[in-house]
């Protein structure tokens, strides 16, 4: 009788909270191992007690924004499982704020996290998924569509998220890796929770028109649609609009937000 074939090994940044540990719930119910990473070594070990199944997570305290750690991380889990089948990027973090009130620090780390934070951990995974393929999926925004004010140091770093899932889905497809992006609308998790408070009003005001989904639904649905093959995976209807008429939504986008700028102008002022 032959033997079993090990299970397929899911990596997931960001995995401690939100959209990554929704992710491995889901990931665990279709049969994988998942590896997950994240800065807090008591939040990791909290994510793996949520999830129930000790003998199928890894947990690898790393923070993505850390080339070399993601390396280390990455070089373990391909010694643990020699192999790695779907990588998920789903660290992040935001700091809104208007542009006059955004210090060069907070525009640095989200970019440091939102974007390279993506990079090393897919140059470290792709040369131990090339050969036998797998999938890699890219977790952006709708802010990667469309500028939004009060999200000068968060959106850039996600426009960069998708420019790099457009050009990787290119070049590592002769790898058998089939790459993916997706755009969450708000999503009801630790960060969003942090993040509202500080948001400007023109930027509360314009994300609240994307409606709110909850961790879970957003990983099903992404989960579900990368196994098909898809590139942008729209979690709601709302993003899959965006996606597809960002082009002629941008002005009309602009003049309401000149609009709310102007009602507000002095709210978000500092003394």
């Amino acid at each position: 009788m032959p033997a079993p074939s090990p299970p397929k090994v899911a990596v997931i940044s960001g995995g401690s909270s939100g959209i990554g540990l929704a992710c491995a719930r889901v990931l665990l119910g279709r049969g994988y191992h998942v590896a997950l990473l994240a800065r807090d070594p008591g939040r990791l070990h909290d994510a793996a007690a949520a999830l129930g199944a000790p003998a199928r997570v890894d947990l690898l305290p790393a923070d993505v924004a850390d080339a070399a750690a993601c390396q280390a991380a990455i070089a373990e889990i391909a010694s643990r499982h020699g192999r790695i089948d779907w990588l998920i990027t789903s660290a992040g973090i935001v700091e809104p704020g208007l542009f006059r009130d955004l210090d060069l620090v907070a525009h640095r780390a989200q970019m440091e996290t939102n974007y390279f934070g993506t990079l090393h951990l897919i140059q470290a995974a792709v040369p131990v998924m090339r050969g036998h393929g797998g999938r890699i999926t890219l977790v952006s925004s709708g802010a990667a569509f469309i500028g939004i004010a009060g999200y000068s140091g968060y959106a850039p770093g996600k426009f960069a998220v998708r420019a790099l899932a457009e050009i990787l889905r290119l070049e590592l497809a002769e790898d058998g890796i089939v790459v993916s992006f997706v755009a969450p609308p708000d999503t009801e998790t630790p960060q969003l929770e942090g993040e509202r408070p500080k948001r400007p009003a023109v930027t509360r005001l314009i994300s609240e028109q994307g409606g709110t989904m909850s961790a879970g639904q957003v990983a099903e649905r992404m989960i579900t649609q990368a196994e098909t093959g898809a590139f942008f995976l729209s979690p709601s209807r709302t993003m899959a609009w965006l996606a597809r008429f960002h082009s002629l939504y941008r002005p009309v986008l602009a003049w309401q937000q000149r609009r709310i700028l102007k009602r507000s102008r002095g709210t978000d002022q500092k003394p």
